[in-house]
C-alpha cells in the first residue's frame, strides 16, 4: 500500500509538473511573441489607419475652410460691399449643412462685423479678449489654425476652431473665414478609432499639453509626461515623428507610436496596452492547467485502478503459489522421509555359488540377511517354502495330502 501511494505521489509530481512548466513556458513565449507583435506590426499599422482617418475625418474641415477662403462667390460679395447679408448667411448654412459642421463663419476686415450661418453675431472689437483670436489670425504667417475656443454662437459650447485667412484677387487680405467641430464631436470620432482599432488616442501640442484624449485619465493628467512617467519623453516626439516608447500604466505594460500631423499642428499619440491580449493569454494558461489538473487526474485515477487491478491479480497469483508451495513441500517432505527409508543396492555382489555368502568390501565373506540388512532399511521375516517343506519335511507334505494339516512337531 506504502509503495502504491508512492508511486501514485511521484506520477502525479510528474505530470503536475511537467503540465506546468509546459504550460508557463507557452505563456511566457506568447507573451513575448505578443509583444514583439505589438511593437513591431500591430502598432505602426494601427497608428498609420488612425492617421489615415484622421485625414479623412478631421482633416476635412482644413480643406473645406481652405475651399471657402478661396471661393469666386465670398471673394465678390466681399468686393461688392457686403451689401446683402442673406447671401453669405445662406452661403454659411450650405456649407455647414452640406459639409455636415457644428458651425461656419466670416469676420470681415474692413466691416469686422461676425456673419455667422444664423445671422450676424457681432461685431469685433480690439481689446475684447474674446476676440483675440480674429486678430491673432490676422497677423498670422501662414494659412489658418486650429483653435479651440467656445462658440458664442451655440451656447459657448468647446468647439475646435478651423480659423482660415481669405484673400480677395489681389492677394489682399479681406477677413478670416472657417468652420466648426464640437469636442463632443470629435471625442466621438476618436471613441470610434478606439472602438475599431482597440487603442487610447490622444492628441498633444509641442509644448507636451493633452488637447484631446479617449482614455480614462484621472484629471491630474493633463500633460503626456505625466502619462508616460517623464518629461523626456516629449523631447523625443517633438524631435522625431515616428517614435516607439514603451511604459507601465495602472500597471499594465504600455506601448505608444507617435505621429506629427502638419494640418492640425498636433501630435498623434496611439497606446495598445498589453493588459487585454495578456490577460487572454493568462485565462489560456489557467484554463491549461485546469484542464493539465483533470488529466492528471484522470491519469491517476486509472493508474491507481490498473495498479489495484494488478496486485489484486498478483496476490491471486501469489496465494495459488504459496498454496502450490506448500502442497510441494508437504509432498517433499513425505519423498524425502520415503527416500529416508529407501535405499538401493546396484552394481555386482560377489556370492558364494555353494552357501550364497556375500563379499564385502573389505573381502570379508558374510551371510546374506545381515549384508543386506546393512545397506538397505529392509528386514527378513523367516518362512518355508513349500520345495523346503517338503524337503525338510516329507512326513508332513504326507499327512497334508491325506486331510490332516496339523504341523509336524
Amino acid at each position: 500500500m506504502n509503495r502504491r501511494k508512492r508511486l501514485l505521489l511521484q506520477v502525479s509530481f510528474i505530470l503536475i509538473g511537467g503540465f506546468f512548466t509546459t504550460s508557463l513556458v507557452s505563456y511566457v513565449m506568447a507573451r513575448s511573441s505578443l509583444r514583439d507583435q505589438i511593437v513591431l506590426r500591430s502598432l505602426p499599422l494601427t497608428s498609420d489607419n488612425v492617421y489615415s482617418e484622421i485625414q479623412r475625418d478631421l482633416l476635412k474641415p482644413i480643406f473645406l475652410s481652405s475651399l471657402m477662403a478661396n471661393d469666386t462667390f465670398l471673394r465678390d460679395w466681399v468686393i461688392q460691399g457686403e451689401n446683402n447679408q442673406q447671401d453669405i448667411q445662406r452661403y454659411l448654412k450650405e456649407m455647414m449643412v452640406k459639409y455636415n459642421t457644428f458651425t461656419s463663419f466670416f469676420v470681415s476686415d474692413k466691416t469686422r462685423i461676425y456673419y455667422h450661418a444664423d445671422g450676424i453675431l457681432k461685431t469685433v472689437k480690439e481689446g475684447e479678449p474674446r476676440d483675440a483670436w480674429y486678430f491673432r489670425v490676422r497677423e498670422l504667417e501662414t494659412d489658418y489654425e486650429i483653435n479651440v475656443d467656445p462658440d458664442m454662437a451655440n451656447q459657448d459650447a468647446l468647439t475646435i476652431f478651423i480659423n482660415h485667412r481669405a484673400y480677395d484677387y489681389d492677394g489682399e487680405y479681406m477677413g478670416a473665414i472657417g468652420v466648426g467641430l464640437t469636442i463632443r464631436a470629435v471625442l466621438d470620432l476618436i471613441a470610434e478609432y478606439q472602438e475599431k482599432y482597440k487603442s487610447n488616442i490622444y492628441f498633444i501640442d509641442a509644448k507636451g499639453d493633452i488637447i484631446l484624449h479617449n482614455a480614462d485619465l484621472p484629471q491630474s493628467v493633463d500633460r503626456i509626461g505625466k502619462l508616460v512617467g517623464s518629461d523626456t519623453v516629449l523631447v523625443s516626439m517633438v524631435t522625431s515623428s515616428g517614435d516607439q516608447f514603451q511604459y507601465e500604466r495602472n500597471g499594465q505594460v504600455a506601448h505608444l507610436r507617435t505621429r506629427f500631423v502638419p494640418e492640425l499642428n498636433w501630435y498623434l499619440l496611439v497606446e495598445q496596452m498589453e493588459g487585454q491580449a495578456v490577460s487572454s493569454i493568462f485565462d489560456t494558461l489557467v484554463l491549461n492547467l485546469v484542464v493539465c489538473v483533470l488529466i492528471t487526474g484522470v491519469v491517476i485515477v486509472l493508474t491507481g485502478f490498473t495498479i489495484h487491478s494488478f496486485q489484486k491479480t498478483t496476490q491471486r497469483q501469489q496465494t495459488e503459489i504459496e498454496e502450490q508451495h506448500e502442497e510441494l513441500s508437504e509432498k517433499n517432505v513425505r519423498l524425502e522421509k520415503a527416500l529416508g527409508e529407501v535405499k538401493q543396492l546396484s552394481g555386482l555382489l560377489p556370492i558364494c555359488a555353494s552357501c550364497k555368502n556375500i563379499r564385502d568390501d573389505e573381502g570379508k565373506w558374510q551371510p546374506l540377511e545381515p549384508y543386506i540388512q546393512a545397506r538397505t532399511s529392509a528386514d527378513f521375516t523367516h518362512g518355508i517354502c513349500p520345495e523346503c517343506v517338503h524337503e525338510l519335511y516329507p512326513d508332513f507334505t504326507k499327512r497334508r495330502k491325506n486331510g490332516d494339516d496339523a504341523p509336524p512337531t
